[in-house]
C-alpha cells in the first residue's frame, strides 16, 4: 500500500510539471538547439551553419560557361548591329558591345560558378570588374555579377543563344 502511495505521489507531481525536464525547472540548459520545423526557414544557415566552399584556383573559364549569352532573344541574331545585351566568352576572354576583357585568377566557387578578376577595356577607358558568373536551368541561363565602379556594378542575367 505505502509503494502505491509512493507511485501516485510521483505521477502527480509529473503531471504538474506541464512536462518541462528538471533541468529546465532548475535553470539548466537543454542540451540541444531548437530547430526550425523548415530548414528553409533558417536561410542563413544559423542554427546548422554549413561551411562556405572555398575557392579553388582553376586554370581556365569551364566549358560550360564558353559560348554566346544574350540579355535579350534579338542580342543573339548575328545579323543585328544593335546587339547591345550580347556576351561573347571564348576561352578567358570575354567580349561586349564596346568592351572586352580576359579573365585573370579564376576560381571555382561552386560547380556552377566561378570568379575572376576581369581587367577590362572599350571606348578609349580601362577598368577592372571583380565578376561572378553563375549558371542556372542546367547551363541555359547565365548570371554574371559585376563588384566595380558603382556604375558599372550589379547582377545581369543572360540565356544561351543558340548554335
Amino acid at each position: 500500500m505505502r509503494t502505491t502511495v509512493i507511485l501516485a505521489a510521483a505521477l502527480t507531481l509529473a503531471a504538474c510539471s506541464g512536462g518541462e525536464s528538471v533541468d529546465n525547472q532548475s535553470g539548466g540548459s537543454a542540451a540541444v538547439e531548437p530547430t526550425p520545423n523548415n530548414l528553409m526557414d533558417d536561410p542563413q544557415n544559423a542554427v546548422v551553419p554549413i561551411p562556405a566552399p572555398s575557392p579553388s584556383p582553376i586554370a581556365a573559364i569551364p566549358a560550360a560557361f564558353q559560348g554566346r549569352w544574350g540579355m535579350v532573344g534579338a542580342d543573339c541574331d548575328p545579323a543585328r548591329a544593335d546587339n547591345k545585351g550580347l556576351l561573347t566568352i571564348a576561352g578567358d576572354r570575354l567580349s561586349f558591345y564596346e568592351s572586352r576583357g580576359q579573365a585573370g585568377s579564376i576560381r571555382q566557387l561552386r560547380p556552377a560558378q566561378i570568379a575572376f578578376d576581369l581587367p577590362m577595356s572599350g571606348e578609349g577607358m580601362t577598368w577592372s570588374e571583380p565578376t561572378t558568373l553563375t549558371l542556372l536551368d542546367d547551363g541555359k541561363t547565365l548570371v554574371r555579377e559585376a563588384k566595380g565602379s558603382p556604375d558599372r556594378a550589379g547582377a545581369f542575367r543572360y540565356s544561351r543563344c543558340p548554335a
